[in-house]
């Protein structure tokens, strides 16, 4: 297994999946060999934490990047920041894809939001180095086998795509620190700087993703 890498295969399933939203959570359902698989691809019990990590990523202002959407809290906090100048966000899913284009007309026709379409991989090398003041990650695993791990594709291109002073941060897999093995594929691609802030948060007993009381919120900033 090559951590946070799909097949084609995988990439074209996920984007003929329909999720399945109410107020609780957006669900995808695959089917596996005659098996009905349920992938929780977010629940309203991260809203604190998704509002910890959009205050991290326009701590600076100017330029935010955000890969994926999911519910759109990440975005609806944001777009709430007065310190930012405009709000990149890259989704692939044509579902979300609408969504964004409903919720976020206004902004969208304002160009304080703009939508980039795709999947991060195909679309943000076309990006020119140093662009972003800030950056947010949380894409959603595509396939059981990299759950969680397809952000380590990513450091490098948020080390790229920073400015000097950028701050990047991410979906954590980790409750209580940033671990060994987080810090050295970082450190690879050239971060430094690298803190975190512990966020408490309260996951309901049928959330399948998450069973801790805390989760790490990373600030990683370019120096």
């Amino acid at each position: 297994m090559t951590l946070g890498k799909y097949t084609k295969r995988i990439k074209e399933k996920y984007l003929k999946t329909n999720p399945i939203w109410s107020k609780k959570e957006l669900v995808m359902i695959f089917r596996e060999g005659g098996k009905k698989i349920v992938n929780q691809i977010m629940q309203t019990w991260e809203t604190p934490y998704m509002k910890k990590l959009a205050e991290i990523a326009t701590s600076q202002g100017g330029h935010v990047l955000e890969i994926g959407y999911g519910m759109g809290i990440s975005a609806g906090f944001i777009q709430m920041s007065k310190k930012i100048k405009d709000h990149t966000v890259v989704e692939c899913h044509p579902a979300m894809i609408l969504n964004i284009k409903e919720r976020f007309s206004k902004n969208i026709k304002t160009k304080r939001l703009i939508l980039l379409e795709g999947f991060w991989e195909d679309v943000t090398k076309k990006i020119p180095s140093r662009s972003f003041d800030g950056i947010l990650f949380d894409s959603c695993p595509l396939d059981k086998e990299v759950e969680f791990f397809q952000f380590f594709p990513f450091f490098r291109e948020a080390f790229r795509l920073l400015k000097d002073g950028g701050i990047f941060t991410y979906f954590s897999d980790e409750p209580l620190e940033i671990s060994r093995e987080h810090m050295e594929e970082l450190r690879k691609v050239g971060f430094k700087n690298i803190t975190f802030k512990i966020c408490s948060i309260k996951p309901p007993k049928d959330c399948l993703y998450w069973k801790h009381d805390t989760i790490v919120a990373p600030i990683i900033k370019k120096v």
